[in-house]
């Protein structure tokens, strides 16, 4: 694959090899304390969401790498917050999308990573440590699993669909129609999982193992890197509702593009504009 170089800052191909590299620090962390973390302090952000210290080793071990090679990117990341920086491009970074499953010993987990210029991702990776399964994309020229190109299913009927989603615990408040989404989609398609991993759920739409994935209330560092991932896999992304800003309510809609209307019609009689 050709990256071409703007001649101003270096070219996505080196931002892609970067990111899969700090992708791949970060997940050697997550595996090395994995049968130790429930010896760990457990950090409690809000009410149901929780970090752990191997989310900040992880995190430090992958935006010491990231700034090494690009200084002057500036860099988002869940537990640290914002690193300015005056280059074009943005680092979104989540050390430890699953954070719960890991506490547990559930072993469905992973580190995302994406690179942005404003609200547009241009990189994005997903690595699933556990299975050793490296989802990559760069804007423009496809996505990736473990270097084999990888596309979204070819299923166009909801009955044929294996969906995904996962629990609003940020917005329990909707979980009321957020289980009624639930029933409709059930009664219709062949099943539903919910894995605990955005990442991962996003990256499976990417792959073709799942056919589409809703959720509410996600944050950038979730959805970034999926999101790309779907996107150059051949798949449609978007909100809930007709022109709502993903990055700015963190709802959305992933799917082969077959069956996205169906989905986000369904979603809408039942969310309405209330979300």
């Amino acid at each position: 694959m050709d990256y071409p170089s703007n001649g101003k800052e270096k070219p996505e191909k080196e931002i892609l090899d970067t990111a899969i590299e700090a992708a791949h620090i970060g997940g050697e962390v997550l595996l090395t304390h994995l049968s130790r973390v429930q010896l760990y302090e457990v950090e409690k952000k809000g009410d149901f969401d929780f970090a752990t210290l191997v989310d900040h080793a992880s995190e430090k071990a992958i935006i010491e790498h990231v700034r090494a090679k690009f200084p002057d990117h500036k860099v988002l990341a869940e537990e640290g917050g914002e690193i300015p920086g005056p280059g074009m491009y943005r680092w979104v970074i989540d050390p430890l999308d699953g954070t719960t499953n890991y506490i547990h010993g559930v072993r469905i987990f992973g580190v995302s990573i994406a690179v942005m210029r404003g609200d547009d991702p241009v990189v994005g990776v997903v690595h699933d440590p556990v299975r050793g399964e490296t989802f990559a994309s760069a804007k423009g020229h496809g996505a990736y699993l473990n270097g084999a190109p990888i596309e979204v299913s070819e299923h166009a009927e909801l009955k044929e669909c294996l969906l995904a989603t996962g629990f609003p615990f940020r917005s329990k408040t909707l979980i009321a129609p957020y289980l009624e989404s639930f029933k409709r989609f059930f009664m219709q398609v062949r099943d539903i999982r919910r894995m605990g991993s955005a990442s991962i759920d996003l990256a499976y739409v990417a792959a073709g193992r799942f056919d589409g994935f809703w959720e509410l209330n996600l944050s950038r560092w979730d959805i970034a890197a999926g999101v790309l991932l779907v996107q150059e896999a051949g798949g449609e992304v978007s909100g809930f509702i007709p022109g709502e800003d993903i990055w700015q309510t963190g709802n959305i809609v992933a799917s082969n593009g077959k069956i996205h209307q169906k989905i986000t019609e369904e979603l809408q009689q039942i969310f309405g504009r209330n979300i």
